[in-house]
């Protein structure tokens, strides 16, 4: 039972009040006198009388004094803590956050026992006693469960099926991305306002990143710790690659916490294979690790094997950098200046002689010619092929037909209809080939006019007619230009190895590469093709072992795939894959990262709820004590109050009535 108002003692002085009437009171004795008498009588009564007297045994006393008492007890607005709150709406916060996902302390109450199953989670056991709070204390009540991800997630709204509520706790995960800790808080708020009958019950390890001093219930709420204490853990905080000497160098940065008497073994990957294996010293709570000459590989994973309580940091992904230097195939007539800006990029030029087509005639007598003699494939096929000029006929068809739809492709120049542009200005557009560059004062005398293709973005205009256009033609990266370089400026302005650099490198990433590392659950852009038409998110490895590894819905918009999708919520790392209607596809590569405060296990503390309802002190002191996790020894938790101010009142009226015909029998009993 409990108080809701201690205000109301002050009536309690109504006890002693009603206590000094009687002892007040006159006493009269009924005797039988001559009438004549009668006066004389009372004279003598009144100077005989004494204001102090003995207390009589008197019904109409104690009838007196009980009202008053259960009238200073209604004041108080008793209650009282019933099972159930049948009938009622009960709105189940639970924390889903990364934090949730590692290894439970011993049972509440119980410190000095073990937890049954060692690598139990907490939000494992959470599961656990929300199914144990809803057999015992939900029963007939409406059931609304909350989680928490990146905002908040109703996973059922009143519902009282319990199989159906049971299987949604089942249905609960962790969500190592940024949790809506006050979001969800703030929604259980609103759920419960001016509702008569509810309440909100918040269960979580204690690992709170929110203020939840922000949120005012309406209605009764409380916290329900579930596995908190301390973790030992052991992370990668930053991994990087970088170009050496001898290969690629990676740097590692970890971080613990907890004691660490034994160090941790470190193991590298390249491309799912085992390179090495080191060991980290983490008895002063970070290390920093320098593993140089790495095998050339395009992922590199770093794992640590300890006895960590926390796994969801135990690995990371760096996108390596090939010490192998791209290939380039050039097919020209002779362009000295364009060979030595490819050169410079630091790529291997294989350049292969053709003859520069004047006219169609002699286009067609070259092309016979060409036909007759067609050069072999590469073996090796080339990461990039530059055509200078018109491109020989032996590359329409064929296995060199084939060659180039499947590698990415620059051509310059070209045949066709010109325009003349007599010199007017470029204007140049965003994109990674134009980084750098401003293309003042170039002159071009004319260009090819031909219609851009679908997937094409014009990067440079002049005159209004496209002069350069890029894109991506059934997943392979193309770029154009639609003048000749022997008929402008161009090779000799200083933009022009920074020009030749830029395309290169687009063309060469442009086949899919990493996209870096992004926080699991956010939102990030990726570049979709202009004739994708299927796209899917797939699995390339969990960081998360047993965790699972559910891949989010690919976002469309109207006319296609958006360019704005959510990263997949367990860490680890993935592909977005994309697939044309011709069935080509091109894969980016995507790390998915916890958020590295959930990592951080030294906030754990109770989780204060402000309820309206929860003025006085000793509601307060019993909140504290269901929030250090006491929650079995008080019987508060999962119970609702039952006021008991109304029976006190109905019991008063009974008094009353009672009194009142004492009084009718006219007699001082």
């Amino acid at each position: 039972m409990g108080i809701g108002s201690w205000a109301g003692l002050w009536f309690a002085l109504s006890i002693p009040a009603i206590l000094l009437m009687y002892l007040l009171k006159r006493k009269f004795i009924d005797t039988t006198v001559p009438s004549h008498l009668l006066w004389d009588r009372v004279l003598k009564n009144i100077e005989a009388n004494r204001p102090w007297q003995k207390l009589q045994n008197r019904l109409l006393m104690w009838l007196q004094l009980l009202a008053a008492a259960l009238l200073v007890f209604a004041l108080l607005q008793p209650y009282l803590w019933v099972s159930g709150n049948s009938g009622g709406h009960i709105v189940f916060v639970a924390d889903t956050s990364g934090s949730m996902g590692a290894t439970a302390g011993p049972p509440a109450g119980n410190a000095e026992q073990p937890s049954q199953n060692p690598q139990e989670t907490r939000i494992e056991r959470m599961k656990s006693e929300m199914k144990q709070y809803v057999k015992k204390h939900a029963r007939g009540s409406e059931v609304t469960l909350l989680s928490m991800k990146s905002e908040p997630d109703v996973v059922i709204s009143r519902e009282k099926d319990v199989k159906r509520i049971q299987d949604a706790i089942d249905g609960l995960t962790p969500y190592y991305g940024q949790a809506a800790y006050n979001e969800t808080l703030s929604l259980a708020s609103a759920l419960t306002r001016e509702e008569q009958k509810a309440e909100v019950v918040l269960f979580t390890d204690g690992e709170w990143k929110g203020t939840s001093d922000q949120v005012t219930f309406e209605v009764p709420a409380h916290t329900v710790l579930v596995g908190s204490g301390p973790v030992k853990n052991a992370g990668i905080q930053q991994f990087g690659i970088q170009q050496g000497k001898e290969g690629n160098d990676a740097v590692a940065v970890l971080g613990s916490s907890g004691t660490w008497d034994t160090p941790v073994e470190v193991r590298i990957y390249g491309d799912n294979k085992l390179l090495l294996t080191e060991s980290a010293d983490l008895t002063r709570h970070s290390a920093t690790l320098v593993l140089q000459s790495l095998a050339p590989a395009d992922v590199y994973r770093i794992e640590l094997d300890g006895d960590d309580g926390y796994a969801a940091d135990n690995a990371a992904y760096a996108f390596g950098k090939s010490s192998r230097e791209p290939s380039i195939l050039l097919l020209t007539p002779g362009n000295l200046f364009l060979e030595k800006a490819l050169q410079l990029t630091g790529a291997q030029v294989t350049r292969m002689t053709t003859e520069e087509v004047a006219s169609s005639d002699s286009a067609k007598t070259a092309d016979s010619g060409n036909h007759a003699s067609v050069p072999q494939v590469p073996k090796d096929p080339p990461d990039l092929i530059v055509v200078d000029g018109q491109a020989p006929a032996f590359t329409k068809e064929g296995s060199w037909k084939q060659l180039l739809e499947e590698t990415p492709l620059w051509s310059i120049g070209g045949s066709g209809p010109e325009v003349k542009v007599n010199g007017q200005e470029p204007k140049v557009s965003d994109h990674p080939v134009n980084r750098y560059i401003t293309l003042k004062g170039l002159y071009v005398g004319a260009l090819h006019k031909k219609p851009l293709p679908a997937w094409a973005e014009p990067l440079v205009t002049i005159g209004g007619t496209p002069a350069i256009y890029a894109g991506k033609e059934a997943g392979h990266p193309r770029l154009s230009f639609l003048f000749r370089l022997q008929d402008t400026d161009l090779p000799l302005s200083a933009e022009f190895p920074i020009l030749v650099h830029n395309a290169v490198s687009w063309l060469n990433e442009g086949e899919g590469t990493g996209l870096g590392r992004v926080i699991a659950g956010s939102g990030m852009e990726v570049p979709i093709a202009a004739d994708a038409e299927q796209a899917e998110w797939k699995v390339q490895h969990t960081g998360v072992p047993g965790a699972g590894a559910l891949v989010p819905e690919v976002q469309k918009r109207e006319r296609g795939i958006s360019s704005l999708q959510t990263a997949p919520q367990v860490p680890g790392l993935y592909a977005f894959e994309e697939r044309n209607n011709q069935g080509n596809t091109t894969s980016y590569l995507v790390e998915a990262a916890a958020d590295p405060f959930e990592g951080s296990f030294a906030s754990s503390k109770p989780v204060v709820l402000k309820s309206g309802q929860d003025d006085d002190t000793g509601r307060a002191a019993a909140a504290a004590g269901e929030q250090a996790g006491n929650h079995g020894a008080d019987g508060k938790i999962g119970q609702s109050r039952y006021s008991l101010m109304w029976l006190a009142a109905a019991v008063v009226l009974l008094m009353i009535v009672t009194e009142w015909g004492v009084y009718q029998r006219g007699r001082s009993i």
